[in-house]
């Protein structure tokens, strides 16, 4: 049976699949991977409470090559439910910047989707000194069982070449516990898509 993951980001990430290497994509540098942290890492937070995600990597790659330009960027998404816990795999919708959520860009940058400029459809970064560093606030502003991530590779490309960023979680409890739908078990420790995700809980 499929992750309950599929069924629920499936409705938040437009044509998110992980683009896979074929031969015309040109990659000539070494892959990226970002650890965001989370703050504060917890399950629950108020309306009104921030919650900070924050990613920073060096911007000279494995084989010595030091990125000076260019952009990169990850597919991301959020999803969100009325109800916590998360009971139904129907419960489901697509918050909104300043609907649902306020978004303070720190450093780095997002891409919204093309059908509505108010959901995130990718996060971006380009090198600046000797780091590339993503780092974003979200300020809850309506109740409700939030779902960030579902990280994709996407790519970088600038004039040193060009290759393939990754993303995950570095975070011990995602909190995968939140969704409890009978019959859709969630990601567990070890499966790939369990550090793709983290899970908020924001209460009145």
């Amino acid at each position: 049976m499929k992750r309950i993951l599929i069924a629920w980001i499936v409705c938040v990430l437009v044509a998110s699949c992980d683009p896979k290497d074929m031969p015309t994509e040109g990659i000539t540098l070494p892959d990226i991977e970002f650890a965001f942290t989370v703050n504060p890492d917890t399950s629950y937070l108020k309306v009104g409470d921030t919650l900070t995600i924050y990613a920073a990597v060096s911007s000279t790659l494995s084989n010595g090559i030091r990125l000076i330009d260019g952009e990169g960027e990850l597919w991301f998404g959020l999803a969100k439910s009325e109800n916590i816990p998360m009971t139904s795999i129907s419960d489901h919708s697509i918050p909104l910047n300043n609907n649902d959520y306020h978004l303070i860009l720190r450093e780095g940058g997002v891409k919204w989707a093309p059908d509505n400029t108010n959901r995130i459809f990718r996060l971006t970064s380009f090198p600046t000194g000797d780091s590339i560093i993503m780092h974003y606030k979200f300020v809850f502003l309506k109740k409700g069982l939030y779902q960030l991530g579902g990280f994709q590779s996407s790519f970088y490309e600038g004039s040193k070449g060009k290759g393939r960023w990754y993303a995950y979680y570095n975070v011990k409890d995602p909190n995968w516990h939140l969704i409890q739908v009978p019959g859709h078990p969630v990601p567990q420790p070890g499966e790939q898509s369990y550090n793709k995700n983290f899970l908020i809980a924001v209460t009145e």
